[in-house]
């Protein structure tokens, strides 16, 4: 008799013999779809349970790259990928691609990764692994389009799934549908309420509506009941300072900064380009505190010989030179050119290399020079990845530069599209335009 092959969560058959091990494998895949902190420790465990679980290997590889071990990350996925080749009569096809498809992307081939994961899903369309990985790499190149499109032909399968709810729902939102994505991310959190992703979708779209006011008081309650979370908890409780930003609670901001960040060491790059956003902000809105630079910029330092997302690396640069440690940011800036003349990545010389450019004149006060730098850019920011909400603080940027500058015209034309983009654009801005 043949034996009846385990399924996982979401009944996809997997190589296993071992009912625990495939039990705390679903475990690490809820994990990463709703950002626990013990997802290693969850395919760790599937590992105890089958050292040959080579699904359980491949996720662990992908778990230990995004915590930024990388060399870890890399020598697991490497042993699954062997172990996939080895044992390829007794994976099913999907396993197999499954792990091509994610020692791609460790192995920062993401372009070739994107087709290989789209033939799976279109086979597979229950991967809900393979989903979130595409999903993000479309996120950090700023393609929202692709992310709409990636959840929307998923949702005939998925539709009912609480996780798959809220991934739709913020590629919505990234998308302006506000409405849409609101109503799916409050289904999604009645479903599941520590559905982290799904509260994020819902941040964001009372930021992106202008409903500040309503975000303060909505938000800490949905965040409450998301206690598995490690470092985003932070990103949630970043979001919630922007809106206290934008109705001009500084104090509250402040606090809610020094709380968060200021008083712990910054060790995940998450929390590095979330405390390093909102510093340049309040900065920006003229509540500067040096030694929040001094903080953030011995944490920056940590990157300098680990550089990660081109969005990342924008951060190290900006706390580099808002801390005034020019050697650093200069070492950085010019290693960002260097990598620019090798890659085949347009994005990195013709719009991070000048942007870094424009932030490190706005550090130095020479504001005419950074609008200079950052104006021709801003078509093509978006390419930087990151959220609309992630990526406004370049644009403030160049707003607040030429105000600065003394470049009335432009700050006035600028002003306008920047008070325009939201019912409520925030009391900063509106006092500027009095």
């Amino acid at each position: 008799m043949t034996a009846v092959p385990i399924k996982d969560a979401y009944g996809n058959p997997v190589s296993s013999v071992s009912r625990a091990a495939v039990d705390a494998y679903d475990r690490g895949v809820r994990g990463l779809l709703g950002f626990s902190a013990d997802i290693i420790d969850s395919f760790r465990a599937a590992l105890e349970a089958d050292p040959d679980f080579v699904l359980a290997r491949a996720a662990l590889g992908v778990s230990l790259y995004l915590a930024e071990k990388m060399p870890e990350g890399r020598t697991e996925m490497e042993r699954a990928a062997t172990a996939a080749v080895a044992g390829s009569g007794s994976l099913t096809p999907r396993e197999t691609r499954h792990v091509e498809a994610l020692a791609l992307w460790v192995a920062g081939r993401s372009g070739d990764a994107i087709p290989l994961i789209k033939e799976v899903l279109a086979g597979h369309p229950r991967d809900m692994l393979l989903m979130q990985r595409l999903y993000y790499i479309y996120f950090w190149q700023g393609r929202s389009a692709e992310m709409l499109e990636l959840t929307k032909s998923l949702l005939p399968v998925l539709g009912g799934d609480g996780y798959m709810l809220g991934y739709h729902a913020f590629a919505l939102e990234e998308n302006r549908r506000f409405d849409e994505a609101l109503a799916l991310a409050e289904r999604a959190i009645a479903i599941n309420a520590r559905d982290a992703w799904a509260v994020h979708a819902l941040a964001h779209v009372l930021y992106e509506r202008g409903e500040n006011a309503r975000g303060v008081l909505a938000l800490p309650p949905r965040i409450g009941p998301c206690d598995h979370l490690g470092y985003f908890k932070n990103h949630l409780l970043w979001h919630l300072a922007l809106m206290h930003l934008a109705e001009g609670r500084y104090d509250r901001v402040r606090k809610l900064f020094q709380s968060v960040f200021g008083d712990v060491e910054i060790t995940v790059g998450s929390d590095l380009q979330d405390s390093v956003a909102l510093a340049w902000r309040l900065d920006l809105y003229g509540q500067t505190d040096a030694r929040r630079w001094q903080h953030l910029g011995a944490a920056a330092r940590g990157w300098l010989e680990m550089p990660l997302l081109l969005f990342h690396d924008l951060h190290v640069g900006m706390a580099l030179s808002a801390a005034g440690d020019w050697a650093s940011a200069e070492l950085q800036l010019e290693r960002l050119r260097q990598r620019a003349k090798k890659t085949r990545n347009a994005t990195l010389p013709e719009v991070v290399v000048p942007l870094m450019e424009g932030l490190h004149a706005f550090a130095r006060g020479e504001y005419a020079l950074s609008v200079a730098r950052i104006e021709p850019l801003t078509e093509r920011i978006v390419e930087v990845g990151g959220s609309h909400a992630q990526r406004e603080v370049f644009h403030d940027t160049l707003l607040e530069a030429a105000l600065r500058a003394g470049e009335s015209e432009r700050a006035g034309a600028l002003l306008e599209r920047r008070v325009a983009r939201r019912p409520n654009p925030g009391r900063h801005w509106l006092e500027a335009r009095a």
